[in-house]
């Protein structure tokens, strides 16, 4: 495989040169040349570089899929190779949009690296429009999210989860024991995640309801703090924990609305031998049923950051 390629991937991954010099083991120098000779190969600026970094040119951007693409097979090709001479050895990545399934999938990685401890496992967390679009462009191998329509992938499902509401614990709804969907029009709205394509902006676009934000938080835990404060309502996968804290309540929603949650991966053609291997480990893991139970009622408050 060609270095050059993956230190373009990485510089543009960590935002500068020095960033992805670090992450592969070369002097920052070295990084900008072996750029600069994939920029006079194609004839084309691949990245802006500026005091604040570097970032992909346009020219770049109509490259990527086509790049991480070729990093893919490249590693595919070498990990079939190893493969035929008895060895295990290649790279995975793993994600989640879930922290309740980061102990899942730990003793899933650790029961499979005690058998194939030449195979690296990288671990990511994406909300789940990001994590499914990293694995149909090859930058992510499987993970754990709430389900997305896209063809070319397969589908474990986990379980059926609930949205729900949080509200403050002196709140009108909750005598009246569930949050009607257009009060997030209405009541000021504590938006997690802001910009970013979670189920919770998906369930108000869907009913077409433009939520009253009065805060924007980028961690579940500040959301707790603000309805718990209270400062306004906000709109959760039940996953996040059935009993967030003192001073908030968890409400059903009206109309309801039940995501579903599993593992998204390529088809089975399309994964390395190594990544075919672990989403058997997955696929035994599943069928034993802990899934379920292992995100039931979990609630950290120094960890939880899931992002639906």
């Amino acid at each position: 495989m060609d270095e050059k390629y993956c230190a373009l991937l990485a510089a543009i991954e960590k935002g500068s040169l020095s960033g992805a010099a670090e992450d592969l083991g070369y002097t920052p120098s070295g990084v900008s040349k072996m750029i600069a000779s994939l920029e006079s190969v194609y004839g084309l600026t691949l990245l802006r570089r500026g005091k604040n970094g570097v970032q992909p040119t346009a020219e770049c951007g109509q490259m990527l899929p086509a790049i991480r693409s070729m990093i893919y097979y490249a590693e595919r090709c070498e990990q079939i190779a190893a493969e035929i001479r008895g060895m295990h050895t290649g790279c995975v990545t793993i994600g989640t949009s879930y922290n309740a399934y980061n102990q899942w999938i730990s003793e899933i990685v650790a029961s499979f690296s005690r058998r194939y401890p030449g195979i690296e496992i990288r671990m990511l967390h994406r909300n789940s429009t990001e994590l499914s679009e990293a694995i149909l462009d090859h930058r992510a191998d499987m993970g754990i999210v709430s389900h997305r329509s896209y063809n070319g992938l397969d589908w474990i499902p986990i379980r059926e989860d609930p949205m729900v509401a949080w509200v403050p614990a002196g709140s009108p709804f909750v005598d009246k024991g569930y949050v009607p969907a257009e009060a997030f029009s209405e009541v000021p709205y504590i938006q997690p995640y802001p910009g970013e394509d979670t189920d919770g902006a998906r369930y108000l676009r869907c009913h077409g309801i433009k939520a009253n934000v009065k805060y924007t938080v980028e961690d579940i835990y500040g959301a707790r703090c603000l309805v718990g404060a209270g400062l306004g309502i906000t709109l959760m996968n039940r996953l996040t924990g059935e009993d967030p804290g003192r001073g908030v309540t968890v409400l059903p929603i009206r109309p309801e609305e039940i995501v579903a949650i599993g593992v998204i991966m390529p088809k089975d053609e399309e994964l390395s031998p190594a990544a075919r291997e672990l989403v058997r480990y997955v696929r035994e893991k599943v069928a034993g049923g802990m899934p379920q139970d292992a995100a039931d009622g979990v609630w950290d408050a120094d960890q939880q950051e899931n992002r639906e």
